[in-house]
């Protein structure tokens, strides 16, 4: 029932704050206004407008971490955004798989593994991550990639499945 709850009180402060054009004071107003729907939520939580987030009670979110707009954050394999970390514009956090049962991916299990996003690291636009992967410290996943195997610390990574490009 809290994680009911939680979910709603999510919902209602998107539904009723996502009109608000997306400046600082809104952006850390929207944020504030959150926190109750996680499972535990520093300062200056900064959440742009059109986010998605189901089961935000399994969701543990840092100090000073910022998550752009439209965003979709699935929780229920929980979700971790450790301190400084930045979520760019439609990234998608998907912390459930589906897996295949008699032929069929529609009934199969789901599969759900956590998802960390480590201090200080960064996601460009449109990033996909799976579910079960770590991005380390430090790191900056490029546009459009798409992760599907952790990420060491202090990288730049970048496509399709994503790959090492730099270390720094």
């Amino acid at each position: 029932m809290i994680r009911v709850l939680k979910y709603l009180w999510f919902r209602f402060i998107m539904l009723t704050t996502g009109w608000i054009p997306d400046f600082t004071p809104v952006l850390w107003f929207r944020g504030f206004l959150a926190r109750p729907a996680f499972k535990k939520c520093g300062r200056n939580f900064q959440l742009a407008s059109g986010t998605l987030i189901n089961w935000s009670s399994n969701i543990s979110i840092g100090h000073n971490v910022f998550i752009g707009n439209n965003c979709w954050i699935q929780g229920v394999g929980k979700v971790v955004l450790e301190d400084e970390t930045m979520l760019g514009p439609f990234t998608v956090l998907a912390s459930n798989e589906h897996t295949k049962d008699k032929g069929s991916y529609r009934f199969g299990y789901p599969r759900r593994e956590k998802i960390t996003v480590g201090k200080g690291s960064w996601t460009g636009a449109h990033v996909t991550i799976k579910a079960g992967v770590n991005i380390g410290p430090g790191s900056a996943v490029g546009a459009g990639a798409v992760v599907v195997k952790d990420v060491p610390d202090n990288c730049v990574v970048g496509g399709v499945p994503a790959i090492i490009i730099k270390r720094n």
